[in-house]
C-alpha cells in the first residue's frame, strides 16, 4: 500500500491562466473562444456544459469513483451490485445519484468505459493470459483484436526506488479506428428515446494512453528494480511487500473538437437515462442512469459573496463552472515581500457565477466529497488514478514557486534553482492522499488560510501561487489551474525563461489548453516543469514528447523541435528520459542501470548526455532553432 500511495501523482501537469507572455502573433483561441461562441468554462453563460460519462466494471459511477444507482428505473442488464472502487472492489448496491439540468446544452466532454481484474495474472513472464482475458472474458471481447501485438514493456520508477512494470497491447483493429461512431441517446423514465447525438472518433481529441486514456495493459506494482535487461525473476521490495497485478482495458475519449455538436436536455424531471451505443459494440451500449433536477429545485448549498469577494452566511443555490482567487496579505512595506517573509494567503472557490463553493474559514470535508454533498468540489482520489488510471483526476491544492524567471526543467535532482513549496513534484493538497490524515478523519474540514516562509536567500522577482482546483457538479466535470502572482525583494515584475511556446497554433478554441486536461493556458505553459519533476509524476520532458508523438491529432513533423521548443539552447540537453518520450529504445540496454537510479542519484536517466556526448553532435535528424 505504501507504494501505491506513491505512484498516486502518476500523471501530474501544472496548467494555469493569465496573459500572452509569449506574443508569437497567433493568440490563444483565436477560434471559438468567449462566452458569445463557446467556453465551456464561462458556467450559465457558456454555449453547453461539459458533460462526463464514467463506467466501470459494468456501473455507470460518478468521478468520484461511486457507482451510480438504477433508482426505480427497470434496467435488467444493470448489476443490482457494482464494484466500489473506494471500498478495494467490494460488490455494494449502487447508491450515487447522477444529476443533470433539464432545458441545458451538453456537450461530451469525456467517454470513458473501464474493465478491470487486479491480483488475477500473476505470472511475471506470462504476456498471454492477460491478452487472452481482454480478448475472450472482458467485457471488450466483441471488440476487433485482430492484429493485436505486445507492446511496450515499460519499467516506471514510482519514487524512492519502488517500480512497476507496465505491458501495453497495441495495434488491435479497433485501437487504430478512426471511423467508429458513439451514438449518445437521453431516454425518459419509460424508455423513450427524447434527443440524441451522435459522435464521431474523428469528433474527440485525446485517446491516447499517455495521457490515461484508451490503452489495454496488464500491471505489477511493488517491484524493485530488475536485475538485468529481460531479468525473468520478479524482484521485490526490500521489507518483502507482495506485487500487485493489474489488468484492464480502458477505452476513453475526451476532448471534443466541434463546438456546436451539443445536446440539448429534455425538459423533465424524474428519473431517466443517458446510452452510449458504441459502432463497435453496437449489442452492448453503456447506460447511465440520471435524475433530471431543475434548476428551480437545486437547494441553497452555495454562499454569496460580498463585495470584498469573501464568503458570507447567506446561502443560494450554485451554479455551473468553476473559478479561483486567492486573497495574499500585504507585505510589511507594502509593495513586495522580502526574503525569509512569510506569505499568509486565503484561497476562494467558486462556481462560475460568482457564488462561493464553501465557508469563508473551512472547506467541506472529504466524507461530503465522497456523499455528493460539497458541491461539486473534488478531493485527492487514489482509486480514481489508481485503478480508474485517470490521469487528470482531482488532485486540488496549491504550490507556491519562483521566481518565474528561474523555472528550469529537473535535470536529476530536487536541488531546483528556484523555490518551490511542496519541493518536490505534488501539489500541497488540501486533503492529502486518502480519506484524509488531518484531525477527524473523513470528518475534518480543510482550512482556506495557510503560510509558506520564503527562504532567507530567495531571489528577486515575480512568484506564482498555483491552484490546482477540480468539480464535478450536474454532470459538468471541470479541472482549472490558475496562477496568482506576488513579488519578492522588488516591485518590478518578471517572467518566463521564454523556452518553449506554440501550443495555440493547435490547442485553440474548444481546444485551448485552458480548457482541456488539467485546465491551463498557454501563457503559462512553462509552469508545467514545477510538478512534473520526476518519472512516477510524469517527468515533463518524456512526457509532453509521448504525447504528441502517439497523437493521431499531431500531423506536424515530429522531428520539427521549433514548433514548440522557442530557443536552441531548451533542445540541447538531451538525457535518456527526455529522448525515450520518442525513441523508446535509443541506445538499447547500453544504460540500463542508469535508468533505474534514484532520482537523487549522479549520473541517472534525468542526466544531461549533453556533458558527455552530444555537445558536438546535436541531432542531425531533427530541426532545432537557430543559434
Amino acid at each position: 500500500m505504501k507504494s501505491l500511495c506513491k505512484r498516486l501523482l502518476l500523471s501530474l501537469v501544472v496548467f494555469s491562466a493569465g496573459c500572452d507572455v509569449f506574443n508569437i502573433g497567433d493568440a490563444e483561441g483565436t477560434r471559438g473562444r468567449g462566452a458569445r461562441a463557446f467556453d465551456p468554462y464561462s458556467s450559465s453563460a457558456s454555449g453547453a456544459i461539459a458533460l462526463s460519462l464514467l463506467y466501470y466494471n459494468g456501473c455507470a459511477i460518478l468521478p468520484t469513483g461511486e457507482p451510480v444507482s438504477p433508482g426505480s428505473l427497470n434496467l435488467p442488464d444493470y448489476p443490482a451490485a457494482c464494484e466500489a472502487m473506494n471500498m478495494m472492489g467490494q460488490p455494494v448496491p449502487p447508491s450515487a445519484r447522477f444529476e443533470v439540468t433539464p432545458g441545458v446544452n451538453y456537450f461530451i466532454r469525456e467517454f470513458t468505459a473501464v474493465d478491470a481484474i487486479t491480483g488475477v495474472h500473476t505470472d511475471f513472464n506470462d504476456h498471454h493470459a492477460p491478452s487472452f482475458w481482454m480478448r475472450k472474458q472482458s467485457r471488450f471481447k466483441d471488440l476487433d483484436w485482430s492484429g493485436v501485438t505486445v507492446g511496450r514493456d515499460e519499467w516506471t520508477n514510482d519514487y524512492d526506488s519502488t517500480f512497476q512494470r507496465e505491458t501495453y497491447y497495441e495495434n488491435a483493429a479497433w485501437m487504430r479506428s478512426l471511423d467508429d461512431t458513439f451514438l449518445i441517446e437521453v431516454l425518459d423514465a419509460d424508455g423513450a428515446v427524447r434527443t440524441s447525438v451522435t459522435y464521431s472518433r474523428r469528433d474527440f481529441m485525446g485517446e491516447s494512453a499517455t495521457t490515461g486514456r484508451t490503452r489495454a495493459s496488464w500491471m505489477v506494482a511493488d517491484l524493485a528494480r530488475p536485475r538485468f535487461p529481460g531479468d525473468p525473476e520478479v524482484s521485490l521490495l526490500p521489507d518483502g511487500t507482495e506485487p500487485t497485478y493489474n489488468t484492464m482495458v480502458k477505452a476513453s475519449f475526451s476532448g471534443a473538437t466541434d463546438p456546436f455538436k451539443t445536446l440539448a436536455m429534455p425538459q423533465l424531471t424524474g428519473e431517466g437515462l443517458i446510452r452510449v451505443t458504441w459502432s463497435l459494440l453496437p449489442l452492448q451500449p453503456f447506460v447511465f442512469p440520471i435524475v433530471f433536477t431543475p434548476e428551480a429545485e437545486r437547494p441553497a448549498t452555495c454562499y454569496r459573496l460580498d463585495e470584498t469577494g469573501l464568503a458570507t452566511d447567506e446561502q443560494v443555490p450554485c451554479g455551473f463552472g468553476l473559478t479561483q482567487a486567492v486573497r495574499v496579505n500585504r507585505p510589511a512595506n507594502g509593495s513586495f515581500f522580502m526574503p525569509g517573509d512569510s506569505v499568509d494567503f486565503m484561497v476562494s472557490l467558486r462556481d462560475g457565477d460568482g457564488n462561493g463553493l464553501h465557508p469563508r474559514n473551512r472547506m467541506p470535508s472529504y466524507n461530503e466529497y465522497m456523499g455528493e454533498s460539497s458541491n461539486g468540489l473534488a478531493y485527492f482520489n487514489e482509486q480514481m488514478l489508481l485503478t480508474y488510471r485517470e490521469a487528470s483526476s482531482s488532485e486540488s491544492g496549491f504550490k507556491v514557486v519562483g521566481p518565474l524567471q528561474d523555472l528550469q526543467v529537473s535535470r536529476g535532482s530536487y536541488d531546483l534553482p528556484y523555490f518551490s513549496f511542496p519541493t518536490f513534484s505534488e501539489p500541497h493538497f488540501y486533503l492529502p492522499p486518502g480519506s484524509n490524515l488531518l484531525a477527524g478523519g473523513g470528518d475534518a474540514q480543510p482550512p482556506t488560510h495557510y503560510s509558506v516562509q520564503l527562504p532567507p536567500n530567495a531571489k528577486s522577482g515575480t512568484y506564482a501561487i498555483i491552484l490546482k482546483g477540480h468539480r464535478s457538479y450536474m454532470g459538468e466535470r471541470l479541472n482549472r489551474l490558475d496562477p496568482f502572482f506576488f513579488q519578492v525583494g522588488q516591485a518590478q515584475p518578471t517572467t518566463y525563461p521564454g523556452r518553449v511556446g506554440n501550443c495555440q497554433v493547435c490547442h485553440n478554441g474548444v481546444n485551448s489548453l485552458s480548457n482541456v486536461h488539467h485546465g491551463m493556458s498557454v501563457d503559462h505553459v512553462e509552469a508545467c516543469k514545477t510538478c512534473h519533476i520526476e518519472e512516477g509524476y510524469g517527468y515533463l520532458p518524456d512526457v509532453i514528447h509521448r504525447i504528441h508523438n502517439s497523437s493521431r491529432k499531431y500531423n506536424q513533423n515530429k522531428g520539427d523541435c521549433t514548433m514548440c521548443h522557442l530557443t536552441r539552447e531548451s533542445t540541447l540537453w538531451p538525457s535518456l528520459m527526455s529522448c525515450n518520450g520518442c525513441h523508446v529504445s535509443s541506445h538499447g540496454t547500453e544504460y540500463f542501470d542508469l535508468r533505474f537510479e534514484p532520482m537523487q542519484n549522479t549520473p541517472n536517466g534525468y542526466g544531461n548526455c549533453a556533458e558527455s556526448c552530444h555537445v558536438t553532435t546535436p541531432p542531425a535528424e531533427h530541426i532545432l532553432p537557430p543559434r
